[in-house]
């Protein structure tokens, strides 16, 4: 349609701003496909890369060029195919027409994203300004790429052009091995003890992840590192910044995330079916569901056991100010709160969710020293003084978050005597060339679980799932990638070819929709009846990934995912007594205990160690929906 769409805002003024640095924009929802179906409103504005590089290039009303849609409303094809329409016919508003400009990883999720007032040729110089984006043909990582411009800013530090390097490749070609070198470069403790400041930590981070332009990936401190603030790997640049294109002194790094002591560790329903079937005791995993469970009823009648849970936090300021003043009213508060926050938790999680004491969430990062053996790995958690329980740990259990695959459980052995590496703390450094690499490729900023508790890790190991491409696909890649840059010459000698570029991005963005909720429901489906080690977990896994890394667009995803209904068979009787989560179906009067009672004449502990890892998951997720049923009816009765 040649008309644009008209937006009335006539009778809307901005709100005042809080401080010089808090900007507005305009804020359109959708929620139905009528003429009138929409709201508008006033947005604050998130700082982002190109935000802060449009206040520096138009001045402090550059905010006005923008403005924000959003679609919410159901089936999803009615959503894509209004949405797609919408852009394609432009806004008007305030007397400007405001064309499609771009989104980040969160706004594609949402189906959100950012509209300009400028033609699509200045959208397509402006965006360009930052790097070749038509070089990447897959039109998915070129989305991702770009969305690093429109992800919001958390700190900025002051970095010049000439304060870090690029470490290069050495290894080119198709067949390059990959290696935990890949998305992780070195930091300065100058640097360290900068972000330490900056948040105002009582810990010198370790491991940072960080954004510099075209640049993303995870730092690990280096003691001896050359004359640079610092050093990043070439896969960290998914694109090229040219410095000339930016404005003068516009050289920040942005610090996304750090190493932190203390981030407890939780097994959520796939790590249980998973470790179960790696050959973990299910009676180990029942004595942690129950030592949780006990530790969570008595936090509110015992102050020991509160005080047990806040050390297990590291909670040290709070556990002084109580060993000075005693337990008061609001000590007692802050105890209901944290138990509140477990409950909720565990609701969230339907149900399954067990603290483990000897365990924590983790960077991983590559060994800054090269001094690793492959296969082993040095690991430095902050603990209490007083725990001697990591001190003979040789080995370690280490889960990727999420897990879906049986690979995504490793054991790794534990090198604790390593000079130098002291001051590497609360992060897993691998060596570079591990062979565990596989499960860490392409999740750069991911945490993972770690565990040295003995009980905990499995007798045996799957290798990890390869989730990279074949090689058939490799050299597609490659071939397709000599094909862009060829065509992405031609583009540029053609006015025409900015408008295509602008299409491509505009319609991926309106027929997308995230398929990780469709294909993790149907993950569990046949997890519950059929074990997180069948042939359809396996392939629903790799399509988990695929989702995740934006390799896969929505159409291919879709169609794989019903290949896979089709060609896979669930146990009938399976569905008829669970849901999706494997939770017993319950009618409106069945009691928690009645559900209890029902555990315990459908699974004998004689029988339970030789329970297949759903079938155990299955019980113990009985037991957190009976416990957690328990303690809510508890609390609201306390309470009333």
């Amino acid at each position: 349609m040649a008309y644009h769409l008209c937006i009335e805002v006539s009778s809307m003024s901005a709100p005042l701003a809080a401080d010089d640095s808090e900007t507005h924009i305009l804020h359109v929802e959708f929620y139905g496909t009528g003429r009138d179906d929409y709201r508008v409103s006033y947005d604050k504005l998130e700082r982002t890369l190109l935000t802060e590089y449009l206040k520096q290039a138009d001045g402090p009303d550059f905010h006005k060029k923008l403005m924000k849609l959003a679609f919410d409303f159901s089936p999803t094809d009615k959503t894509n195919l209004f949405c797609r329409s919408v852009l394609e016919r432009g806004i008007f508003c305030r007397q400007r027409v405001y064309f499609f400009l771009g989104h980040s990883d969160e706004q594609l999720k949402k189906k959100s994203c950012f509209m300009m007032s400028a033609s699509h040729e200045k959208i397509h110089e402006l965006l360009a300004q930052f790097g070749d984006f038509t070089e990447e043909r897959n039109i998915g990582k070129r989305a991702r790429k770009i969305s690093m411009l429109f992800s919001a800013l958390n700190e900025p530090l002051d970095l010049a052009e000439d304060e870090y390097e690029v470490e290069p490749e050495t290894r080119r070609g198709v067949f390059r091995s990959q290696s935990l070198a890949d998305g992780c470069g070195f930091m300065p403790r100058e640097f360290s003890s900068a972000v330490q400041e900056l948040f105002e930590l009582k810990h010198q981070p370790s491991a940072v992840y960080v954004r510099y332009r075209g640049i993303e990936g995870m730092l690990v401190l280096k003691e001896d590192l050359p004359e640079v603030k610092l050093l990043f790997h070439s896969s960290m640049q998914k694109f090229v910044t040219p410095d000339e294109n930016m404005p003068k002194d516009f050289s920040f790094a942005d610090v996304v995330d750090y190493s932190c002591p203390y981030v407890n560790g939780y097994l959520d329903n796939r790590m249980v079916m998973l470790l179960a079937e790696a050959g973990v005791s299910f009676v180990h995993l029942e004595e942690l569901q129950a030592g949780y469970y006990e530790l969570l009823e008595n936090m509110i009648r015992n102050t020991a056991a509160a005080e047990y849970f806040l050390r297990l936090r590291g909670e040290v300021q709070f556990l002084e100010h109580i060993h000075e003043n005693g337990v008061d009213s609001r000590v007692k508060d802050y105890f209901k709160v944290l138990l509140m926050k477990e409950l909720d938790k565990m609701k969230t999680a339907k149900y399954t969710r067990i603290l483990v004491p000897k365990s924590r969430i983790v960077f991983v990062v590559r060994d800054p020293y090269g001094k690793l053996k492959q296969g082993e790995c040095y690991f430095k958690p902050t603990i209490p003084d007083d725990d001697n329980s990591f001190a003979t740990a040789g080995k370690i259990a280490v889960v990727h978050m999420p897990c879906y695959h049986p690979g995504d459980v490793q054991v790794i052995k534990l090198n604790q005597e390593m000079p130098g590496y002291e001051n590497l703390r609360d992060c897993l450094v691998l060596s570079a060339n591990d062979p565990c690499h596989g499960m860490f490729e392409g999740l750069e900023g991911n945490r993972f679980f770690v565990s040295w508790d003995t009980d905990l890790i499995p007798s045996s190991t799957e290798a990890p799932c390869d989730y990279l491409p074949t090689i058939t696909a490799k050299l597609r890649g490659a071939s397709a990638k000599s094909v862009s840059n060829l065509s992405a010459k031609m583009k540029k000698s053609q006015r025409s070819g900015y408008l295509k570029d602008r299409e491509e991005m505009l319609r991926y963005f309106a027929t997308f929709s995230d398929e990780t909720p469709k294909i993790e429901e149907e993950y569990m489906k046949y997890a519950t009846a059929l074990g997180p080690s069948s042939k359809e977990c396996r392939q629903l896994s790799k399509l988990l990934y695929q989702a995740a890394s934006f390799t896969e667009d929505t159409a291919t995803l879709k169609k794989k995912l019903e290949q896979i209904k089709q060609s896979g068979s669930l146990m009938e009787e399976e569905q008829d007594d669970m849901d999706e989560y494997g939770n017993l179906r319950r009618t409106l009067d069945m009691t928690a205990t009645e559900v209890q009672c029902s555990v315990r004449l459908t699974m004998r502990r004689s029988s339970r160690s030789r329970l297949p890892g759903h079938e155990i998951w299955k019980e113990i997720n009985m037991k957190a929906e009976a416990f957690l049923d328990r303690m809510l009816r508890e609390i609201h009765k306390s309470a009333g």
